[in-house]
């Protein structure tokens, strides 16, 4: 039994240091320290220390957030992470205002940022954002954009998930469909803030997430749920050589035949036809082959998505499919189903309409 507790342990990874003050090299107590998107999180003693224990590599960087600094990150702290780590005190600055008139009450904006940002699928829904009053809204008529941003961080309570999040606000917008509109008598209309005008919505977010309720079975269940649905377990399925058995399909958009999926409009594939994919010491490589066709339908440039888009089929909700866009040929996979490569490869369909509200801890395992 003691070996066995030694064995378990030696597979955990521990991440320290000592966090100091960049100009008076002085140690800084209570610095929030996390990992981006997960429960992992700590705050340094007295002498500015820390650690992190987690169970492997995860593709995320690691936070630094205090009150009185800037909010600091590090991209890759499973490698070369110095013993000691600097934060810059926080310069208070009155924000520059610029008054531009725009038709939208606040009650609007928030209904439209609430809808795009915690989205409006059952779990979204449930959210309740604590501080909506350090959130800054505002739209520019001319490009027809909302933007939203916050001094603080947000802090969301969801309830059909049972997490408590803190998410810091990189970037958030809302594009609007630039056209007019008719209305009944046949004069244009402006756009409004509802989802039939939106375009684009593009989320770029730092989190940390605390569990409320890890022992009630119903919210573990719902979990389960919208996990089984995730990106992340299918590049976990499709890293393990599983996506037959956890009820993935693939197919290929740029062939078609007879014998074509009538829902996809598509043909069912092998996916080692067009991927390789290797173990590391800590991760799974996974590379698009050369000369397939997901480089041959249109031809490829470094700067456009790899042609052959796929179809991804999630037998739990076949009436929905989901399409996965790669701007990249190889990519790693963590234990979780996270890739290091988030910018390159993206979702449409169901996964892509996933927003704050459906997200779990990046971390999560069932």
């Amino acid at each position: 039994m003691l070996l066995w507790n030694y064995l378990a342990s030696a597979q955990e990874i521990s991440i320290s240091g000592v966090i100091c003050d960049e100009a008076t090299k002085l140690p800084i107590s209570n610095v929030h320290i996390y990992l981006d998107g997960t429960s992992i999180q700590t705050i340094t003693n007295s002498s500015g220390r820390f650690e992190l224990i987690t169970k492997s590599v995860i593709n995320t960087k690691m936070v630094l957030h205090h009150l009185t600094y800037e909010t600091a990150t590090v991209a890759n702290p499973f490698t070369g992470l110095p013993d000691t780590l600097f934060m810059q005190e926080q310069i208070q600055l009155l924000n520059e205002v610029t008054v531009s008139a725009d038709r939208f009450s606040r009650k609007q904006k928030l209904q439209a940022f609430r809808e795009q940002f915690l989205g409006n699928s059952r779990a979204g829904r449930s959210c309740t954002i604590i501080n909506e009053d350090d959130l800054q809204i505002y739209v520019n008529m001319q490009t027809q954009k909302l933007f939203a941003f916050s001094d603080k961080p947000i802090e969301v309570i969801n309830n059909y998930l049972g997490y408590k999040i803190s998410f810091i606000l990189v970037n958030f917008w809302i594009q609007y469909v630039n056209e007019f509109r008719k209305d009944e008598a046949n004069n244009n209309i402006f756009f409004n803030l509802t989802n039939d005008y939106v375009q684009d919505v593009f989320l770029s977010v730092i989190s940390s997430y605390t569990d409320l309720v890890p022992d009630r079975n119903n919210i573990q269940q719902r979990r389960v749920n919208i996990y089984e649905m995730s990106p992340n377990f299918f590049f976990k399925s499709f890293a393990n050589e599983a996506l037959t058995e956890n009820k993935f399909v693939l197919y290929n958009r740029t062939v078609s035949s007879a014998g074509a999926n009538p829902l996809t409009g598509t043909v069912q594939i092998d996916h080692h036809q067009y991927f390789a994919i290797h173990d590391t010491l800590t991760q799974k490589l996974i590379h698009v082959i050369p000369d397939t066709d997901l480089y041959k339908a249109d031809g490829h440039h470094a700067d456009q998505p790899l042609s052959g888009i796929l179809t991804i089929l999630n037998q739990r909700n076949k009436s929905n499919p989901s399409a996965i866009y790669f701007m990249t040929d190889s990519f790693l996979v963590d234990r979780y189903g996270n890739i290091d490569r988030i910018d390159k490869i993206w979702f449409s369909g169901q996964m892509g309409t996933y927003r704050a509200g459906d997200m779990l801890p990046i971390d999560y395992e069932p």
